[in-house]
């Protein structure tokens, strides 16, 4: 069972995650931060990966009983794609620190080239080209790098080929993607690697994808959250624990008949006016019972799941070590 934790905010950026960062300048994402920046962004970014995640916080997750982290990364982490900056070293660090703790790491394509949903945490705001061929090979380019560069490394769990596409081109483009992806990290790494694939938010669209004996050690990708949606903002605590036991129950059942499926992201975060007229007390019981709820519901279906975050900024719900200081969380899985 991958009982994991994402590392966001630490070598792909998100002005939520870490505002400070972001601090007087006009920045919404990666890019236009760099490029405000400008010759200063590769020091400060520099200083934030040296100090936002350390060893320390591996060795911290390994004593909790975790036993992955959720890698997020961009295409521009071998540092030939200016403005960005490169971030190759860290990963190489991260392996390290992974082989030294026990731990094992899930590659994930967080930001590909010309974003594949034009939001922050893919490094560009606005408009979506990801689907153009030259950025989908462009894509398919940095899988190989990264696949030919961890191939044999104790560390490496899988490859995930890119995060939260946009359906806006339906399954087929993406299909063909994940089928060109998965053929190159078996070339580069046979099959002891899994290749992981996003359900764009369509989970029950994929139960006739990649079936077949060719198709081996692969995992269905899926993000639950109960915090953007119109109706997640009028629910009660009630109706949200009842999506939970009801129809994320029966959802993973149907979907791990025919994929072994992970949670790559999940949070113990609700809209917080859901918390209005609770005590200190009942809150902290609330967000208990809503975690537990979860952490029931994907013990049962899934192969495995990844907390949505380790670390942010302001602490909070979206925090995994602030759940687990609060005891909001268990202090070992």
């Amino acid at each position: 069972m991958i009982r994991g934790v994402n590392l966001g905010g630490w070598l792909v950026l998100e002005p939520w995650i870490t505002p400070a960062l972001f601090e007087g300048t006009k920045a919404k994402d990666e890019l236009s931060l760099c490029r405000e920046l400008g010759d200063q962004a590769e020091e400060i970014l520099r200083l934030h990966r040296d100090h936002f995640i350390t060893e320390a916080d591996f060795r911290w997750l390994a004593r909790c009983g975790i036993n992955t982290v959720r890698l997020p990364i961009g295409y521009w982490v071998f540092g030939d794609e200016a403005p960005y900056v490169g971030s190759i070293v860290h990963v190489d660090r991260a392996f390290e620190w992974a082989e030294r703790n026990g731990l094992k790491i899930l590659l994930d394509l967080h930001g590909a080239p010309g974003s594949q949903n034009g939001h922050d945490h893919s490094g560009m705001v606005g408009d979506i080209t990801w689907y153009t061929p030259e950025n989908q090979a462009k894509s398919l380019k940095v899988i190989e790098r990264l696949s030919k560069r961890y191939r044999g490394r104790d560390a490496l769990a899988g490859i995930e080929l890119v995060n939260e596409p946009s359906w806006r081109n339906g399954r087929r483009t993406l299909q063909e993607y994940y089928e060109k992806g998965y053929d190159i990290v078996r070339k580069s790494c046979g099959t002891d690697v899994a290749v992981v694939v996003s359900d764009a938010f369509f989970p029950r669209r994929w139960s006739r994808v990649m079936q077949g004996d060719k198709y081996q050690n692969k995992q269905l990708d899926i993000h639950l959250y109960q915090l953007f949606g119109k109706r997640d903002q009028r629910r009660s605590l009630s109706g949200h624990m009842a999506i939970v036991n009801g129809k994320w129950h029966r959802l993973l059942a149907r979907v791990s008949r025919r994929w072994p499926v992970i949670i790559g992201e999940w949070s113990a975060a609700l809209p917080p006016k859901i918390y209005d007229g609770y005590s200190a007390e009942a809150k902290d019981a609330a967000i208990r019972a809503y975690a537990s709820a979860q952490l029931a519901v994907f013990e049962r279906h899934a192969a495995g799941w990844f907390y949505w975050t380790y670390r942010t900024q302001d602490g909070g719900a979206w925090s995994f070590r602030t759940c687990v200081e609060n005891r909001w969380l268990p202090d070992h899985f």
